[in-house]
């Protein structure tokens, strides 16, 4: 029986080039295509409806990213069956949704940047990152494409955690490079070359520029739906997590999470 699915990966954003399939490059979406097609869970892009939930940037990590797409592949074998073939792409997470569900329409991201904190005022910081909560233009701090440059930001927190800040921002959408830039600003006035004053002018249009925060230290925590996923950990990803545990991307704490998930539901 056809069925929809909805599935939670992760992934090392150094691996690859970004999120979004394109010419000559290695990306998250063409691994996760091509891991369907191996154990024959797809067809192809269009007769599935595949689609992914947030386009992430070459650099950017991922413990929650989401696709989405029609198979006929048994519910209970599919996680292990992905994990077996893929590379550098972790399945964790399972759900059968409506079918009309399209995993762009999320109620919430959740977007952590870790933020050297060397040189960095830590309540200037936390000042700056308020100014962001709430309903704004975001032209200044995006690059800007068809869609409305209006978003909400639901919350932003920033607390210090060793050698680093952590500034988690939640949204239900964001625009391209948006989070990047919000940390930049955060750095710039923590640093003393920006005010607040830039910031809010920046939120009113004014057009202030502070670049762009790398994107290594970027990681899109979760994705969040009304409804929950069925969390696992079957052999094939527990061997391949156990192999990149010493891993800087495993110190983010995606290796705990699974472990801990792994220990608290039945092993496939």
């Amino acid at each position: 029986m056809r069925w929809r699915a909805a599935v939670k990966l992760a992934y090392e954003g150094k691996g690859f080039l970004g999120f979004q399939r394109q010419p000559h490059a290695r990306t998250v979406e063409d691994e996760v295509i091509a891991a369907l097609v191996e154990i024959e869970a797809i067809e192809d892009v269009a007769s599935s409806r595949f689609k992914g939930a947030s386009r992430t940037d070459a650099g950017v990590s991922a413990l929650g990213n989401v696709v989405a797409f029609d198979t006929e592949f048994r519910k209970d074998r599919l996680l292990h069956a992905l994990n077996a073939v893929s590379n550098q792409v972790y399945f964790y997470g399972i759900a059968e949704v409506p079918e009309g569900f399209s995993p762009r329409r999320a109620s919430q991201r959740w977007y952590r940047y870790f933020l050297p904190s060397r040189g960095l005022n830590f309540p200037k910081v936390e000042e700056s990152a308020m100014t962001f909560v709430g309903k704004h233009d975001f032209k200044c701090f995006c690059k800007v494409d068809e869609r409305s440059t209006i978003k909400v930001v639901q919350s932003v927190q920033v607390f210090p955690l060793g050698d680093f800040l952590i500034v988690d921002i939640k949204a239900r959408e964001f625009l391209r490079s948006m989070v990047r830039r919000m940390v930049a600003a955060m750095e710039a006035v923590g640093k003393g070359k920006a005010s607040l004053d830039d910031v809010r002018e920046a939120l009113a249009g004014k057009g202030f520029q502070f670049g762009m925060a790398s994107p290594e230290n970027l990681c899109l925590m979760d994705v969040v739906y009304p409804f929950d996923f069925k969390l696992s950990c079957p052999a094939p990803l527990r061997k391949a997590l156990e192999m990149k545990r010493q891993s800087n991307f495993i110190e983010l704490a995606f290796y705990d999470r699974l472990e801990c998930q792994s220990n608290s539901e039945s092993h496939e």
